[in-house]
């Protein structure tokens, strides 16, 4: 089987073994060369990598190739009243720890022989777009479904081996096998039965709720301004609540009086957009979270260790890598590019499980959202 981690995508216009001069001589049905089906391809691999480091959802999460993750829980015994002759007891932190998912996928492009001989580039650069979108949706879904899930992560299915665990934000003992007691902070201390997964039975996001978000996250010493992510459906309703500030519309000139939000989260796009501020909290509207969810969080900036999320990827990979390869199953095949597919492999973990304050207004009762 092919080693599919020793190429980042800057070497696959020419792949190892392929002769540039003899690739000219293979051409789509429109005389398009293979030499430019390939750079076509790598063009947009790597585009998709420098976009999943740098677009908006790079303010949830780092990178990181370590697949455990050790962090301080509980309360310490602080300082004593020092004496001439005495010394203080030794102290260490209390510390826990899971670990992160690593999780191997792949798409075929499903370039045939015969295929290849008479398809037009139009149709190939449809097929490596449409390739792209899935890798953007695989990505998308893995980050929403782990911030709207209350439980663990397990087995060998998720990249966790057969007894690994990768839990979620706090939560009480009863709901995972990893049990965390959240550090003592400005002398609040917690129990293992803290919870950070708000059901509320309102029916309908409030100012009471949105203000509830940002005390689970102050509470852990995590300040403004904060992060609220919510689903279209529930666009309308927070817009109307009391303490929401929109943001500048860009067809509408404003008076001198009018109040409008600034939002500095940078590039929005793929299905995200602000719409306002409430309650030290930028809000912004995410296509694939459910109607009734939520999730707030404070983000330290793009790719920042202190953020609510880790995504794993390979060993020494520092940055994301959606590669194309040959089918490693296929054969040698007439064609260089017969049976080409795209490969990525990653995981998506929680890091800081103070950071993340997921909320279902629906009911008193919460049950896992599902993210599209």
């Amino acid at each position: 089987m092919a080693n599919q981690g020793v190429r980042d995508t800057l070497s696959l216009a020419m792949l190892t073994g392929w002769d540039a001069t003899e690739l000219q001589n293979f051409q789509l049905q429109d005389g398009t060369s293979y030499a430019a089906v390939a750079g076509q391809l790598n063009a947009a691999l790597v585009s998709l990598n420098a976009e999943f480091s740098n677009d908006w959802m790079a303010q949830l999460y780092s990178v990181t190739d370590q697949l455990e993750v050790e962090y301080r829980v509980g309360s310490s015994n602080g300082f004593g009243v020092h004496t001439e002759y005495g010394r203080p007891d030794a102290a260490r932190a209390a510390t826990e720890g899971h670990m992160l998912p690593l999780i191997p996928y792949d798409r075929m492009l499903g370039w045939t022989w015969d295929y290849l001989r008479k398809a037009r580039m139009t149709q190939i650069e449809a097929d490596i777009a449409d390739a792209v979108k899935d890798a953007r949706d695989k990505r998308r879904v893995k980050i929403l479904t782990r911030i709207l899930k209350n439980g663990d992560d397990s087995g060998v299915a998720n990249g966790l081996g057969s007894s690994g665990y990768s839990p979620g934000f706090a939560t009480t003992a009863s709901a995972t096998s990893v049990d965390f007691t959240p550090p003592a902070y400005g002398g609040t201390s917690f129990a293992s039965t803290h919870e950070h997964y708000n059901a509320h039975a309102d029916g309908a996001f409030t100012n009471a709720i949105v203000t509830d978000l940002k005390s689970e996250l102050r509470e852990h010493g995590h300040e403004p301004p904060y992060l609220l992510l919510i689903g279209p459906s529930d666009e309308t309703v927070v817009r109307a609540l009391t303490n929401f500030v929109p943001v500048a519309q860009s067809l509408i000139r404003y008076g001198t009086t009018q109040d409008l939000a600034t939002l500095g989260i940078g590039e929005i796009g793929l299905g995200a957009y602000p719409i306002g501020a409430m309650d030290d909290f930028g809000v912004y509207v995410v296509r694939g979270i459910p109607q009734y969810y939520g999730f707030a969080c404070k983000s330290y900036g793009r790719l920042s260790q202190r953020n609510p999320l880790g995504i794993r990827l390979q060993k020494s990979a520092n940055q994301w890598s959606v590669m194309a390869m040959p089918d490693p199953n296929a054969g040698n095949g007439m064609y260089p590019l017969q049976h080409a597919m795209l490969f990525m492999e990653f995981g998506v973990g929680v890091m800081d499980r103070t950071n993340g304050s997921p909320c279902y207004v629906y009911s008193g009762t919460w049950a896992d959202g599902t993210a599209t």
